[in-house]
């Protein structure tokens, strides 16, 4: 009993010391280069968010009622006004809450089995998705460690029933409301582990806990819920020019996968995890339990954007939150088929060589993405700044561009967005966006159109094209005498996948210089 107690206690001080070990290196490569990269489109909007306190989040909220966002990682993020360094100033919060979610997930993870614990912290550790997430001024950093945090408390709360983990998960699922609106699907769904029980818990599920639970989230939202109520009564909380997308369930399903389990071979692998998961295991109810809560979500959000007819791009970073559970349900499916199969063991350990394969899939992946821009406005914008001339006109490919180009001019907008000047040229037919940039005393016309470019240069000005991905640049090749300038990394975006190329092209036409030589870079 004794000696059984001893090599206890070794192992738990061995995984502390590993645990410690993935905490300083987890730390290092979130650190590695988290200041040096532009800000992409997202973090432009987060500067222009954060530059007001509470108060002025309240008054814009009341003026504005389509850009209704949950105030408080602006809020945060604006601790570090006036943000001397936006790179660098922009991302703390995210990098220390993405290093902090390292003991998190390994604390929360050894609720459901301690056989897992190091394997997912191991896993968060080297995952090149969860780095890029550390490393950007938005709130999906923190949101995840909130909700792992939630998550414990609420596994603690099934095991001793004590009042007081109720309470204060209840708390950190309203401040993870507050902080980003994607917590909604974490906060209903992950209410099914009320379901999920161990064998040590004291009490099942009662009606009365569950009620509580929720009645004091609604009570700890109840000022922000007055606010919405009595500042948007008839209003509308969304805005009828948003990009509008088609979700599909399959491209859902894919790009969660193809984000958190990067490579063909690891994204069979764990679907394979998945799928056995609720066939191997001794323990059916728990099982369907875990797949449900990672599965449901999914789900649910694409029933409610089909019923309401609601279209709005989906991207694995609103899952984000049901990332730990992933992992978790990965890894104890993993335990589930050593135990059905106990002849593995005699070759090989499927733990562990799972997590070779999910870490070697994400180590490949660092090298490129330390060395890549996600988005890189800073290195366009000070190209221009060094070649533009007095009579100079820019054309940019997209009103996605203005944000960036004109942040990194030095350029901000009076509050949170840019005004853009919108005109019907009669003559073409066409709807054009322009809005002058000032700098150096020279006064540059910017334009955007859904067709370039020939009616810019009719002056015989030069003209300077700003496009967005290979196949703009490719068209803008084609269609005219415009050479290549400029090439401006960018592949290594986290939108609607990851990574997703967003490169930038620059293009110039002098039509008095029609010899004009640029860069010889192939593009394909």
């Amino acid at each position: 009993m004794d000696i059984n107690l001893s090599r206890t206690g070794k192992a738990e001080k061995k995984e502390i010391v590993i645990l410690f070990l993935c905490l300083l290196l987890g730390f290092a490569l979130r650190f590695y280069t988290f200041d040096k990269k532009s800000l992409w489109l997202d973090e432009i909007h987060t500067f222009n968010e954060s530059r007001d306190n509470l108060q002025g989040q309240l008054s814009f909220y009341k003026e504005y009622s389509t850009h209704l966002q949950p105030p408080l990682f602006f809020v945060l993020s604006h601790l570090f006004y006036p943000f001397t360094k936006p790179e660098r100033d922009l991302r703390v919060i995210p990098l220390i809450f993405g290093t902090l979610s390292i003991p998190m997930i390994y604390f929360l993870s050894r609720m459901f089995s301690p056989m897992i614990a190091l394997p997912c912290t191991l896993s968060l550790t080297f995952m090149a998705y969860h780095i890029s997430l550390s490393q950007e001024g938005r709130s999906y950093a923190l949101l995840m460690f909130l909700g792992m945090l939630s998550l414990y408390l609420f596994m603690n709360y099934l095991k001793k029933a004590k009042i007081g983990y109720l309470i204060s998960v209840s708390f950190f699922c309203a401040i993870m409301f507050l902080t980003s609106y994607s917590a909604i699907p974490f906060i209903a769904f992950s209410q099914l582990l009320w379901f999920y029980r161990a064998k040590d818990d004291i009490k099942k599920p009662r009606f009365s806990s569950i009620f509580l639970m929720n009645f004091l989230i609604l009570l700890f939202l109840l000022p922000w819920f007055l606010f919405v109520l009595l500042n948007y009564p008839t209003k509308p909380l969304t805005d009828p020019y948003d990009p509008q997308f088609v979700p599909s369930l399959q491209n859902i399903l894919y790009g969660l996968f193809h984000d958190w389990t990067p490579h063909l071979p690891l994204m069979i692998a764990s679907a394979l995890m998945f799928l056995l998961f609720p066939f191997v295991t001794d323990n059916k109810k728990k099982a369907w339990v875990l797949v449900s809560v990672s599965f449901f979500p999914i789900l649910g959000l694409y029933l409610f954007c089909m019923i309401f007819n609601i279209s709005h791009f989906t991207t694995s970073r609103y899952f984000i939150t049901f990332l730990p559970l992933f992992l978790i349900t990965l890894y104890v499916s993993i335990e589930a088929i050593e135990r059905k199969f106990t002849f593995f063991k005699k070759f090989v350990r499927l733990r562990w060589l799972f997590l070779f394969l999910f870490i070697a899939s994400n180590v490949v992946i660092l090298p490129l993405y330390y060395r890549s821009e996600k988005q890189d406005f800073r290195g366009v914008a000070r190209y221009l700044q060094q070649n533009i001339r007095n009579g100079d006109v820019i054309y940019l490919g997209g009103t996605f561009l203005f944000p960036g180009i004109f942040h990194y001019f030095g350029i901000f907008p009076k509050g949170r967005h840019y005004e853009l000047t919108t005109y019907q040229n009669p003559k073409m037919e066409m709807e054009f966006v322009m809005m002058p940039l000032s700098y150096r005393n020279v006064t540059i016309p910017v334009y955007y159109s859904k067709r370039c470019c020939s009616q810019y240069v009719v002056d015989g000005n030069r003209l300077w094209i700003v496009v967005g991905g290979k196949q703009a640049a490719e068209e803008i090749m084609r269609s005219g005498p415009a050479v290549l300038k400029g090439f401006f990394d960018g592949s290594f975006l986290n939108f609607d996948q990851f990574p997703r190329d967003a490169s930038i092209y620059l293009f110039l036409w002098d039509p008095k210089s029609p010899k004009e030589k640029g860069i010889n870079m192939p593009i394909e």
